[in-house]
């Protein structure tokens, strides 16, 4: 399950993108260090907030389709890590 995630996930950064690179990384480090109640808890915000930016316009499409697939691949990947 120790799969990279690129940190920066795009070229030029505003404060948003910052905060989304910022839980991914989140996740990958709760992962990598089995805290599965912290690794869920980073993939709820993370997931909220890309569902926020979205909604305000704040993402291109291409950025959300792209982090998008990233939260759901996290999701399926950490669907029975439980303790």
């Amino acid at each position: 399950m120790k799969k990279e995630v690129k940190v920066l996930l795009f070229g030029k950064t505003s404060q948003a993108k910052k905060e989304i690179e910022a839980l991914f990384h989140e996740v990958q480090i709760n992962l990598e260090n089995n805290y599965k109640d912290l690794a869920h808890k980073a993939l709820k915000e993370l997931d909220e907030l890309v569902t926020k930016l979205n909604e305000e316009g704040q993402l291109k499409e291409k950025d959300y389709t792209k982090l998008r697939d990233k939260v759901d691949d996290y999701k399926r990947r950490m669907a029975g890590y439980h303790h």
